[in-house]
């Protein structure tokens, strides 16, 4: 199953807090891409939340599986999970009693 996760820094977090966990959040990120846990990883114009791409068999799969992120086992950043399923809305489209059009 795709999950998508926000990575969100707390507020209060600072630089100095999160500067020695760094290499270790690094070596657990890269654990996890070499494993096929982590798929893909982005960063967008807001400085947080990160962005992943998951692979787990439930999103409590995945909750278990980071909870040993340092960052987030320390209580520095926050993390939501959400279950990524196939758009089923377009399937209105196409249904032969609610086609619309030809």
């Amino acid at each position: 199953m795709k999950i998508l996760a926000l990575w969100t820094v707390k507020e209060t977090t600072t630089l100095e807090e999160v500067q020695p966990l760094l290499l270790e959040e690094e070596r657990f990120a890269w654990r996890s891409y070499c494993d096929d846990t982590l798929r893909e990883h982005y960063s967008s114009d807001f400085p947080t939340p990160a962005i992943s791409i998951l692979e787990a068999d439930s999103v409590e799969a995945a909750r278990e599986r980071f909870a040993n992120l340092p960052l987030l086992k320390s209580g520095l950043i926050t993390a939501t999970y959400y279950p990524l399923k196939p758009f089923k809305n377009w399937e209105v489209l196409f249904r032969e009693e609610e086609q619309i059009g030809e």
